[in-house]
């Protein structure tokens, strides 16, 4: 049953939670523009074209930002929650009434998980939706500069690489696709090469229209050569489909790219052999294990705030500080190995590491509140 408390100790949340968000959010959006700001004015750029640049990168990267952030928001929010009420010596007359610590600490717990399901909503739904914007780098946010792709999988038996790739003209050059044999007695062998001068993308068709476009079969070669034929036959090639479009093919550029799929991409791209299934089951286990260490996070905050006799808000404040910081640096630093090659032994481990080291200690903590 909903009380008036519960009510009145849920809206101080809230409040709180949507201004750490706006506060913590700029704070990293001006740091990292303080560093990267050169990046965004190379080449003399104009100053409007840079704002507006600066404005597109950092507007589709506040998902991002948000799934990094999202434990530390729910903690801050619910320790100034319990410091305003023990600051202003609310929580003294709440507890002389017979309710307990607990009691008055549900709301926010229960509030706390409905945070975490908009962090699971964050990663499956809208950050697969924006990877592509997720994967451009702050000197280049239109797309302008022409890259190097070297054999990236497109589907289940192909590997795309091209000399230049324009992401803004959407356009190749230097085309090479190698085709792998699908047939069992000849698995994961060469099979035809595609090569084009040049590549423009035709989306209605979801592929490439090709400028000098041949297909050579390497078998026939590889037989003609036997018999001493020098003449290979070469078969004229216009239009290539493709799986992967000019935007997911810029994404796959991104060394951690696997960490901003959803968990059902995440099982396609394992049954694809699109990517190493070490790096999945990182990218997996962080992906069950983050909102564990947001909640394991809050209840360290809110141990500290939580007893009975009143005391220094800034000294229990530092202390749920130094705490949650040391969680939230461990937990930071998991994440940012998900889907790295380093860890291949223990692929779990970044990721489950903090509840181990963390988990007990809450309890302990919540264990010796004296309400």
């Amino acid at each position: 049953m909903v009380r008036t408390l519960d009510r009145y100790v849920l809206r101080n949340f809230l409040a709180n939670y949507v201004l750490s968000l706006f506060v913590l959010i700029s704070l990293y959006v001006v740091l990292d523009l303080l560093f990267n700001l050169d990046e965004f004015t190379e080449g003399g750029k104009p100053v409007l074209l840079a704002l507006r640049d600066i404005g597109d990168y950092y507007l589709y990267n506040i998902p991002l930002y948000f799934s990094q952030l999202s434990g530390v928001l729910c903690a801050f929010a619910a320790c100034a929650t319990l410091a305003r009420l023990q600051k202003q010596n609310e929580m003294t007359a709440i507890l002389a009434s017979g309710t307990s610590a607990y009691r008055v600490a549900a709301p926010i717990i229960l509030a706390g998980l409905a945070m975490n399901v908009l962090l699971v909503v964050d990663h499956e739904v809208i950050l697969p939706q924006v990877a592509a914007k997720l994967a451009r780098s702050r000197d280049d946010v239109e797309g302008a500069r022409a890259y190097g792709v070297w054999c990236v999988r497109d589907g289940e038996n192909r590997l795309l690489s091209a000399r230049q790739f324009s992401p803004k003209q959407r356009r190749i050059r230097g085309l090479t696709i190698m085709e792998l044999s699908t047939d069992h007695a000849s698995l994961g062998r060469l099979g035809d090469i595609v090569t084009a001068d040049q590549a423009e993308w035709d989306e209605e068709r979801h592929g490439w229209n090709l400028i000098r476009g041949i297909r050579v079969p390497v078998e026939a070669a590889a037989t003609a050569g036997l018999r001493g034929d020098h003449s290979i036959e070469r078969v004229p090639i216009r239009f290539y489909r493709c799986e992967l479009t000019p935007e997911e093919l810029l994404f796959r550029q991104k060394a951690q790219w696997i960490r901003f799929l959803s968990l059902t991409q995440l099982t396609q791209l394992e049954k694809q052999g699109d990517a190493n299934p070490t790096q999945i089951a990182q990218v997996r286990h962080g992906r069950f294990t983050l909102p564990i260490n947001n909640m394991i996070m809050l209840l360290l905050g809110i141990s500290f705030f939580m007893h009975r006799l009143p005391g220094s808000v800034l000294t229990q404040g530092a202390k749920a500080l130094g705490t949650c910081a040391a969680s939230f640096m461990i937990v930071f630093v998991g994440q940012q190995l998900l889907g790295s090659a380093g860890i291949q032994q223990y692929p779990a481990l970044p990721a489950w590491l903090p509840i181990f080291l963390f988990g007990p200690f809450a309890v302990v903590l919540l264990d010796g509140v004296k309400t």
